[in-house]
């Protein structure tokens, strides 16, 4: 599980990770479930989201995506 704070406005990045085949079906991808976003508490202007997705996936704040690639 990855537990992430975001304020209002700001946003998060899900996409193939370096491991993901490319050749993967979706339904492979998929198969131990969805992906899962919870909003685990809201306090003022942040809200902690929680977020279980397959390992594979590439699960970024969206002010870290120009240093992942």
């Amino acid at each position: 599980m990855l537990i992430l704070t975001r304020k209002a406005g700001q946003s998060l990045i899900i996409g193939p990770g370096a491991t993901l085949d490319p050749s993967i079906s979706v339904g492979e991808l998929f198969r131990q479930g969805p992906i899962e976003v919870m909003v685990s508490s809201v306090s003022g202007g942040r809200v902690r989201l929680n977020i279980v997705a397959d390992r594979r996936l590439l699960i970024l704040r969206e002010e870290l995506i120009h240093d992942a690639a």
